[in-house]
């Protein structure tokens, strides 16, 4: 059987086209392994993220009942005053750390949205995104340890305290 000149471009060309769908597909196979990977690194990240938010409003709670305790315990008018407002300082941090959770948890919804993923210029923006939870949710927690060596200065100054 002889080919033409014709046919035999068309046999090339479709024997170039399954070469090129061959070798592409493996690449493209391990380029999604990878985001996935990446993805569930981010995922538990967030998770831990989280864990700490819910770690900070439960110290800011507890530090907000001690000066609640102390507040009706003082009488001095002036120490009073300085205690409502690190109260409210530490329900303040609190309440910012539950935000933050809020936050991480909407990018955890977004993270396992497998269409938004898929484009790059997406996927940087997330690791943007997840950059910047990450230099706020150490500085918050640096806060809420200042604040708890504030309460404890407080406690201490009071007259009958430890």
């Amino acid at each position: 059987m002889t080919m033409t000149i014709q046919q035999h471009v068309l046999m090339t060309a479709f024997a170039l086209m399954l070469l090129m769908v061959g070798t592409t597909a493996p690449v493209r196979a391990q380029q999604q392994g990878q985001m996935q990977r990446q993805m569930q690194q981010h995922m538990q990240q967030m998770q831990e993220h989280m864990q700490q938010m819910t770690g900070l409003m439960n110290r800011t709670h507890q530090m907000a009942q001690q000066m609640q305790q102390q507040m009706q315990q003082t009488q001095n008018e002036q120490q009073r005053q300085q205690m409502q407002q690190m109260q409210r300082m530490n329900e303040h941090l609190g309440n910012m750390a539950g935000q933050m959770k809020n936050v991480m948890e909407g990018y955890q919804l977004m993270l396992q949205n497998r269409e938004m993923m898929q484009n790059q210029e997406m996927q940087r923006e997330m690791t943007q995104l997840r950059e910047h939870m990450d230099q706020m949710a150490g500085p918050l927690g640096d806060a809420v340890q200042t604040m708890e060596r504030l309460t404890q200065r407080v406690r201490t100054q009071q007259p009958g305290s430890n």
